[in-house]
C-alpha cells in the first residue's frame, strides 16, 4: 500500500491495496450506483478509508461515476461527478481518487503550481486520450508539464492483456503482441508513450509493473475475479 511522494509536503498521496480489507475495511465504488444517496454512502465510506490511511483527518473526498470515457472535471468541492474518468484539483484540503481493477490508476502532481489530476485510465480512456485531456486540464490552471510528477499504479500487464482484433487494431501496432493465439495490448507501454507524448519527463514518474491479474494476495482483478472483484484506490490531496 505505498505512500506516494513522500518527500514533497505539498502533496500527499497513495495507491492503497487490498491489504487494507484485512483492517476490516472495503472501498466501495460509486460508479453504478442506481440511487444518488448509495453513491454518496460509497464516497464518504471511501473518505473515510483515504483520511485514515493519509494520516488527514476530516479531508473531502471528489470521485467520478468512472464509464470508461476520456472526460475531465475540474474539481473544488467534495462529492460525486457523473460519466467522469479523471478530476483536476487545485483546492487544498480536497482529495480527488479514482478505483481501478487491472486498468491504471494515474496520478499527476504539480508541486510548484500547486495543482493535481487523479486519472482513470483503461484502454478505452487511454486511446481516447484522457491523460493528454487531463495535462491539458492542468495547464489551463496554471500547471507545467516538466514540473508534473507522475504515478502510474499496477495495471494488467501485456502477458495478461489478451483482447480480440477489433481492440488491438485501436493500439499502434507497437504495441500489439501477436505472438500469442489472440493479441496481447502492453496498456501501461501505452500510457508511457502518452505521457510522453504530453511533455512530461518520465525522469519524474514512478511506476509500479506488477500485474493486477498474477498478484492476486495484493492486487484486485475485474478479469482473474469478476463481478466479485474488488477495486483499489488511488488519491492525492494538496496540503492546506
Amino acid at each position: 500500500m505505498p505512500v506516494i511522494w513522500t518527500d514533497k509536503p505539498e502533496m500527499h498521496a497513495a495507491f492503497i491495496t487490498r491489504e487494507i480489507e484485512k483492517m476490516g475495511s472495503r472501498f466501495m465504488s460509486v460508479t453504478n450506483q442506481e440511487e444518488s444517496t448509495d453513491a454518496l454512502k460509497a464516497l464518504d465510506n471511501n473518505r473515510k478509508i483515504a483520511s485514515d490511511y493519509l494520516k488527514k483527518p476530516n479531508i473531502g473526498l471528489c470521485m467520478g461515476k468512472q464509464v470508461h470515457s476520456a472526460r475531465i472535471a475540474y474539481v473544488r468541492r467534495p462529492g460525486v461527478i457523473e460519466n467522469t474518468d479523471g478530476l483536476v484539483t487545485d483546492k487544498p484540503g480536497l482529495a480527488i481518487g479514482v478505483l481501478v481493477a487491472d486498468c491504471a490508476a494515474v496520478l499527476i502532481a504539480d508541486p510548484v503550481n500547486k495543482i493535481v489530476a487523479a486519472v482513470h485510465a483503461g484502454w478505452r480512456g487511454a486511446i481516447e486520450g484522457i491523460l493528454s485531456e487531463a495535462i491539458l486540464q492542468m495547464e489551463k490552471i496554471g500547471a507545467e508539464p516538466d514540473l508534473m510528477h507522475v504515478y502510474v499504479s499496477p495495471c494488467i500487464s501485456r502477458q495478461s492483456f489478451e483482447v480480440g482484433n477489433e481492440v488491438a487494431a485501436q493500439f499502434p501496432e507497437r504495441y500489439v503482441d501477436r505472438s500469442w493465439e489472440k493479441p496481447h495490448v502492453d496498456l501501461r507501454g501505452f500510457i508511457l508513450q502518452e505521457l510522453k507524448k504530453a511533455g512530461v519527463s518520465l525522469e519524474s514518474l514512478i511506476q509500479e509493473d506488477k500485474c493486477t491479474m498474477t498478484h492476486p494476495e495484493t492486487l484486485h482483478s475485474f478479469r482473474r475475479d469478476g463481478a466479485e472483484s474488488g477495486r483499489m484506490l488511488a488519491v492525492v490531496v494538496l496540503s492546506d
